[in-house]
């Protein structure tokens, strides 16, 4: 019964994301709005079930779990989903970005890259027993801690103004045409489905992930490892809608940027803002010493292929078989 409410709720969310997704695209078109606006949006909306359950869980006490769904959600984004998007899209050489385009992704890559490399930082300095105890209980630890997570959000706030005030679409971007399915409806009533349609996702990740919870429950599966694969994983595949949507459609420069936003949103929202409030020990060596810099990692690889104007199937089966190789520590070690 938990496994067909699971797959019941995972397919009405992910049916949701891609309502959700169709109708920003055309808003975004509508207001002739530039593809950094439209990426960040869709990263906000698609990464909902991502913070929303890691806040659940911190605040519960389960910071291994929450920190677990945001760092597997943040890796899978990379390794999973921006491998995929070289596969997906109809360019046999993957992702391929214009001059002003890649300039543009870099930027958003830069801010994702420091946001997570001060992420790493502060789970270091979380209460844990295992390196430099004396340290942790310290109040220059705790005050630390504090700086990082406030600068966290001061990047995410960066970021979203980086984008905000790119110049007018007119001026560096094709402007696409709306498809036919959504050209006939009125701005309003396109508004009112897309916050529809999140309301609908996010319904259905709260079940997915309760859900969720009590398989790996039944499974005798550790919080953290719960986290990292099975929840992560779950509240993931919203986003692997949109991004794989937005590639399909031929906005390549618009997938890389929502991936990279989303990791920046989710370290925002889902790690720095509820550890502001709430933060408790951790003691899985794994999240600290692998988990963490593989997410730093993966982002500054997919960063430096950017500069490049392209992002080739090469570096997207890379990407894949890390996270095979990574699934298959947690599995065995």
């Amino acid at each position: 019964l938990e496994l067909l409410i699971f797959l019941l709720s995972l397919s009405i969310t992910m049916a949701a994301a891609a309502w959700f997704t169709r109708r920003l695209e055309a808003i975004c078109d509508r207001l002739e709005l530039s593809a950094g606006v439209l990426s960040i949006l869709g990263a906000l909306g698609a990464n909902i079930p991502n913070y929303v359950a890691s806040i659940d869980a911190i605040a519960h006490g389960s910071s291994e779990v929450g920190l677990g769904i945001i760092i597997g959600s943040n890796i899978y984004n990379i390794a999973i989903i921006l491998g995929l998007a070289t596969f997906a899209t109809g360019e046999r050489k993957g992702l391929r970005f214009s001059l002003e385009e890649a300039r543009q992704v870099k930027g958003v890559g830069i801010y994702t890259l420091a946001t997570l490399l001060t992420i790493l930082l502060a789970v270091w300095l979380l209460p844990q027993h295992m390196f430099w105890p004396a340290f942790h209980a310290s109040s220059l630890a705790g005050g630390l801690l504090l700086a990082m997570l406030l600068l966290v959000l001061a990047l995410f706030a960066a970021l979203a103004w980086h984008i905000l005030r790119r110049p007018h679409p007119a001026q560096d971007e094709p402007h696409l045409v709306e498809p036919n399915t959504t050209r006939r409806l009125g701005l309003m009533r396109l508004m009112i489905e897309a916050v529809l349609a999140l309301v609908v996702a996010l319904g259905g990740v709260v079940v997915m992930v309760q859900s969720g919870q009590n398989l790996t429950t039944e499974l005798h599966m550790a919080p953290a490892l719960a986290g990292l694969l099975v929840l992560a994983v779950a509240t993931s595949l919203p986003n692997t809608v949109v991004a794989l949507i937005l590639v399909r459609t031929g906005r390549a420069a618009a997938c890389a940027e929502e991936i990279f936003s989303s990791n920046s949103v989710n370290a925002a929202l889902g790690i720095a803002l509820p550890l502001l409030i709430w933060h408790q020990s951790i003691h899985n060596s794994l999240l600290l010493i692998l988990d963490v810099p593989l997410m730093v990692l993966l982002t500054l690889w997919a960063l430096i292929n950017s500069r490049r104007g392209r992002m080739g199937r090469l570096m997207g089966a890379g990407l894949l078989l890390s996270y095979v190789v990574w699934v298959g520590i947690h599995l065995f070690v």
